[in-house]
């Protein structure tokens, strides 16, 4: 979930931290619209991962929330610590910090040395995921009341069973899924709800067979991370975060405010 602020100050502060920026969202997929008669233009979304600050690492309250700004022009962005982006890569929290990784959006960054763990991050739990954003968007179609709503629904339906299907058949390969799912959103057919109905059933169908493998153990991921690949991962993580680079970002938010994150772990995140 996001939490919103309109602190300027703050935003060039976390700006200042940042340690990698990324475009997210339709852009990422390419499956955006720059062409208004055929429906409202794509807005460009950022996410910012920053240096964690002392404040966060040291707090025995950890949210798996991130920050949101919203500039003038109606474009998003978000900011989110290293650590929280890692995190809910692992635990399956946020399907969009994996896209990230699995994307090109690291490389030439200083965070490119995540890119050697794009097979490691892929998992039961991230699989798990992808479906479980499915059936959200399933049971929600309903309410989508226009074309452009109900064809952006049903997208995002598509994309989830795709990533999934591919992940769990070894096909995995993040360019070339979004290729396909934008030649299946281009001839999307919206006038009934024969698509719908199509991938709620495979989505099932994909959710049983995941669960089946798990437990026969013939999936061939990890449930979390590979003990080995953990291993490996947090020597890299630690060995970045004491170099001089991550300190001297860090040092932009030394007095960082841990109010919102800790109004939102008891009363949630209000808009």
């Amino acid at each position: 979930m996001n939490i919103h602020f309109t602190d300027k100050e703050l935003f060039e502060k976390l700006k200042k931290a940042t340690l990698a920026k990324v475009v997210v969202g339709s852009r990422l997929y390419g499956i955006h619209n720059d062409d208004i008669t055929k429906g409202p233009l794509s807005d460009t979304d950022y996410l910012y991962i920053y240096a964690t600050s002392e404040n966060e690492l040291l707090s025995a309250i950890q949210t798996h929330h991130q920050l949101q700004f919203i500039d003038e022009n109606g474009n998003d962005h978000n900011f989110v610590s290293l650590h929280t982006f890692l995190k809910n890569i692992l635990n399956g929290d946020s399907t969009i910090n994996f896209e990230v990784v699995q994307s090109n959006e690291l490389f030439g960054s200083q965070l490119d040395w995540l890119t050697k763990y794009k097979e490691s991050f892929i998992t039961y739990t991230v699989i798990r995921s992808y479906l479980g954003l499915c059936d959200r968007d399933i049971r929600h179609y309903g309410k989508a009341n226009t074309d452009y709503l109900k064809k952006k629904r049903l997208g995002h339906i598509i994309r989830g069973y795709l990533y999934a299907r591919d992940m769990m058949y070894d096909q995995w390969n993040f360019s070339l899924v979004n290729v396909e799912l934008k030649s299946i959103i281009d001839n999307l057919d919206i006038t009934n709800n024969d698509t719908l109905k199509e991938y709620r059933v495979s989505v099932s169908e994909l959710r049983k067979e995941l669960n089946e493998r798990l437990n026969n153990k013939t999936l061939g991921r990890a449930q979390h991370m590979a003990v080995e690949d953990s291993v490996e991962f947090t020597k890299d993580l630690t060995e970045f975060c004491k170099s001089n680079y991550f300190k001297q970002k860090q040092a932009y938010i030394k007095d960082f405010d841990m109010y919102a994150f800790l109004n939102s772990f008891e009363n949630w995140v209000t808009y």
